[in-house]
C-alpha cells in the first residue's frame, strides 16, 4: 500500500479520567525576566481567575496592569514577590513610560491575552 492508499489509523481511545488528569496536571507558569526601572524582575504567567478579573476592570485598564505586577512580579529565580498591595498606590502616581509598556508586552507574551492599551488611561 502506498501512503495515499493506507487506511487511516485508529484514533487513540482515551477515557474521561485520563483526559481530565492530563488537563488538570499541575503546570509551572511561564516566566519572563524584564528590565523595570533599571532592575530585573521576573513576571510569571497569571492564573485564569486573575485574567478574568483583569478583563472586568474595563474602566480602569491601568489597574489591571498594577494588579498583575503586585501578584506576579518576583525576584528572579526565587519565589519572593517584590510588591504588595500597599505598592499599588505608588504605581498609580508613577510616570507611564517604556517600563510599563515592557510589563504589558511581557504579560501579553505570557498569556496570549491583549492587555490594556499601551497608553495611560
Amino acid at each position: 500500500m502506498t501512503d495515499a492508499t493506507k487506511a487511516p489509523s485508529e484514533p487513540a481511545v482515551t477515557s474521561k479520567d485520563s483526559l481530565r488528569a492530563a488537563i488538570f496536571t499541575t503546570r509551572k507558569p511561564a516566566k519572563k525576566v524584564i528590565d523595570f526601572f533599571g532592575v530585573n524582575i521576573e513576571l510569571r504567567q497569571p492564573i485564569l481567575e486573575d485574567i478574568l478579573q483583569a478583563a472586568n476592570t474595563e474602566g480602569n485598564s491601568n489597574q489591571a496592569v498594577i494588579d498583575q505586577l503586585v501578584k506576579y512580579a518576583y525576584v528572579p529565580d526565587t519565589d519572593i514577590l517584590i510588591f504588595d498591595e500597599a505598592d499599588a498606590d505608588q504605581f498609580k502616581v508613577m510616570p507611564f513610560g517604556k517600563e510599563f509598556v515592557a510589563v504589558i508586552d511581557a504579560l501579553q507574551e505570557l498569556t496570549g491575552v491583549n492587555f490594556p492599551n499601551k497608553k495611560a488611561s
